[in-house]
């Protein structure tokens, strides 16, 4: 019996599988962008540092994705729910499918979640990086202060 999509017209059998693969590799490239954002706030914590206009630029970036990524929050709810096609045979396939593309571990849902944990881990890594700078600055700002107060000061004009 072949597969039919929404419209009723045949569906190639691996369309269904061509996007389930497209979603593991989306669940993989996640994870990946997860390890490396983790990576970074652990960096961060070792002493890891960027200039503060820079990480202020890196986290609005981060804040700007999050906030689209709640926007899209709400399609996604949509995508969640079993969609309502009917009793086609088609529809009976596709149906249940959808859903599952939305909810299952290797799902959008799932992926959506992790990205924001990700821009999260991302903005707490640049706050830590750009304080890590701020506490640089201050420490060589007071060793140079405190090697130019031991220098010899002298009076007048220097050698000619």
């Amino acid at each position: 019996m072949p597969l039919l999509g929404p419209d009723g017209q045949s569906m190639p059998v691996n369309q269904g599988e061509l996007v389930a693969e497209r979603l593991v590799q989306v669940n993989q490239q996640s994870a990946q962008i997860k390890s490396s954002a983790t990576g970074f706030a652990a960096a961060a914590g070792t002493g890891f540092h960027i200039e503060p206009e820079a990480a202020a630029t890196l986290i609005k970036s981060c804040q700007d994705a999050l906030h689209e990524l709640n926007l899209i929050g709400r399609d996604v709810d949509a995508v969640s729910q079993v969609p309502k096609l009917g009793r086609t045979p088609g529809a009976d396939v596709v149906a249940p499918f959808t859903q599952k593309v939305a909810t299952d571990d290797q799902g959008i849902r799932p992926a959506i979640d992790n990205l924001k944990q990700t821009l999260n881990d991302m903005i707490q890594g640049y706050q830590k990086a750009s304080t890590n700078y701020a506490e640089t600055e201050a420490i060589l700002a007071k060793s140079l202060q405190a090697q130019q107060a031991s220098l010899p000061h002298y009076g007048g004009n220097r050698a000619q």
